[in-house]
């Protein structure tokens, strides 16, 4: 089955939008401003000042001072000093110093230098050379690569690597670096050396000593003595005397006095007054209609189309066969000589007849290995499809319920149980595997030989 995409032609209503632009009349109030000019009378008081003259008496008195000069008699009473010698004795102790001269001993000490050989060491340098390896290191860089055979060190797996740019991997080099490195030299060397040994040294120093001797001195001494005598004395002393005279200054002056008195006027005053008219006027505004026009469109409407297309494909079915092994008491199989073989009659069996089947999938399956190669002598049995089944077997069924054709045990001629039996096993079948739940287990003491039945391939056509 194949998917086409093929399209149809779609016509549909489009409604467009077409704005138009039209010229409308708005009123509108307009509030315009009057000026009036109105006159408002106005009372108001004035004091209005009125003079007049009035005599104000601003007489004065005026104080002259009278001097008058006098004398008077004055008495007053004078301490008049008076001097009086004599002769006073007085006694005084006076220390008198006596100067004695004597000699000590004075012990210092002299620093004297004394010369002594010490050893010093004198530390110099010698270059000594040492060798030491250093290794480089590597570098990796872009270069070209011929066509080699490669080998995988993990695998061992030798292959053919072409030509082209690569990583190119330089190892390090061993370089030997001579390092000069300095060591110190010590050289014993005799210096002299001068130190100063304290030596202590007595010498004697004369010393002059003072001592102090008291000695009593008897002085006359002249004491002047001085006595205030009281003295009354008079003298004329001229006085001064100060006398008030008060004299009367008569002054009349003329004043002119400013009273207010109150006066009422009245005045016309002019006052501006605004008055709002209202006025109603017209003007024309452009304005944008929006307006929806039908449209007829075509459009091309994917669509996809399944067809079936007939195809042809072989199915390979499988084809269970059934073989008696020979069991110990224990249940495990026994092995037989291959010499001496008892073998039963095998029936022949007609080709499996395959019904038609319906195919899951368009694409076609490849080839099964069984289809590819036949089978040749003891090859190994294949008896299963390489197709993936739907449904899982059932264990409960059994090789009984199959639509293919199978060997019957019990067609077969079973021998006595006490007679022994031997078989061989089947050609190409070398390992023993155990049965699975689904298949059947032949009874203890009969054996089948295995047939080689050749399956006819099955053609469908749909």
């Amino acid at each position: 089955m194949t998917y086409e995409t093929v399209y149809d032609a779609k016509t549909y209503t489009v409604q467009k939008p077409v704005w138009e632009t039209e010229t409308r009349q708005r009123s509108y109030t307009v509030q315009r401003p009057v000026w009036e000019t109105q006159n408002r009378e106005e009372r108001y008081t004035v004091m209005k000042p009125v003079y007049e003259t009035v005599v104000q008496d601003r007489s004065y008195n005026v104080v002259r001072d009278v001097v008058e000069t006098g004398t008077r008699e004055e008495r007053y009473t004078v301490m008049k000093p008076t001097y009086e010698t004599s002769m006073q004795q007085r006694v005084s102790t006076v220390r008198r110093p006596i100067y004695e001269t004597s000699e000590r001993q004075e012990a210092y000490t002299v620093a004297e230098p004394v010369t002594t050989m010490g050893t010093a060491y004198s530390v110099g340098s010698t270059a000594v050379d040492t060798v030491t390896p250093v290794v480089t290191p590597g570098y990796t860089s872009l270069g070209w690569q011929p066509s080699t055979q490669w080998v995988n060190p993990y695998t061992g797996v030798s292959s053919w690597r072409r030509g082209g740019f690569a990583w190119n991997a330089t190892p390090g080099v061993v370089i030997n670096q001579v390092n000069r490195v300095y060591q110190p030299t010590v050289t014993p060397v005799q210096v002299p050396q001068t130190t100063y040994v304290n030596r202590v040294v007595t010498r004697k120093i004369p010393v002059q000593t003072v001592r102090y001797v008291n000695e009593q001195i008897v002085q006359q001494i002249p004491v002047q003595t001085l006595k205030m005598v009281p003295e009354v004395q008079v003298r004329q002393v001229p006085v001064q005397t100060v006398r008030k005279v008060v004299e009367r200054v008569e002054n009349k002056v003329p004043v002119q006095v400013c009273k207010y008195v109150a006066e009422e006027q009245v005045r016309q005053v002019p006052i501006q007054v605004l008055k709002y008219v209202a006025e109603q006027r017209v003007e024309p505004i452009s304005v944008q209609v929006c307006k929806y026009v039908s449209e007829q469109r075509t459009a091309q409407v994917p669509r996809v189309v399944a067809k079936q297309i007939p195809y042809t494909y072989v199915v390979r079915k499988p084809r269970t066969v059934i073989t008696r092994v020979p069991l110990d008491p224990c249940g495990n199989p026994m092995s037989v000589a291959p010499s001496a073989t008892l073998s039963a009659p095998v029936p022949a069996l007609p080709p499996a007849s395959t019904p038609p089947m319906t195919p899951a999938a368009p694409t076609a399956l490849p080839p099964t290995p069984a289809t590819q190669a036949p089978i040749t002598g003891n090859a190994p049995i294949k008896t299963y499809s390489d197709r993936p089944t739907d449904t899982s077997p059932s264990n409960g069924a059994g090789w009984k319920d199959s639509d293919l054709n199978h060997v019957s045990p019990e067609a077969s001629s079973a021998p006595s149980i006490r007679q022994p039996v031997q078989t061989n096993r089947p050609a190409g079948d070398i390992h023993q595997t155990n049965p699975t739940p689904g298949q059947p287990t032949p009874a203890a003491g009969t054996s089948l030989k295995l047939q080689l039945i050749p399956e006819p391939p099955t053609t469908q056509t749909t």
